[in-house]
């Protein structure tokens, strides 16, 4: 069975062996949640230079906007570790299907 890797050995594995996305994940989620407060912030801040109304409408319509991309972000990285996670699932099925068979030929 194929040992784990470092996030280093991971990454520079050219024979892809080992998957570097599942690691990254909540990396790449911290990253999406402060870079989108930090623009809702800035839309807010920039329509209320606009104008008041401008202001208030954008501190109705920017927190939905970014909840929405949140969970829509959330959604999108859960279901690639999903999926990474049932590729390595089925290779490590593969390597003990191919296991057993040896022990039964061995019998």
């Amino acid at each position: 069975m194929a040992q784990k890797k470092g996030f280093i050995q991971s990454f520079f594995d050219f024979s892809f062996s080992s998957f570097v996305a599942v690691k990254i994940a909540g990396v790449l989620y911290a990253i999406n949640i402060v870079g989108a407060g930090l623009f809702a912030f800035s839309v807010i801040i920039s329509r209320f230079f606009q104008g008041f109304f401008y202001g208030i409408g954008a501190l109705i319509v920017v927190p939905l906007l970014y909840l929405m991309y949140i969970v829509f972000i959330r959604l999108s990285l859960e279901a690639m570790v999903v999926l990474f996670r049932i590729a390595e699932n089925t290779a490590r099925t593969a390597e003990n299907t191919k296991y057993l068979k040896n022990e039964k030929l061995l019998k």
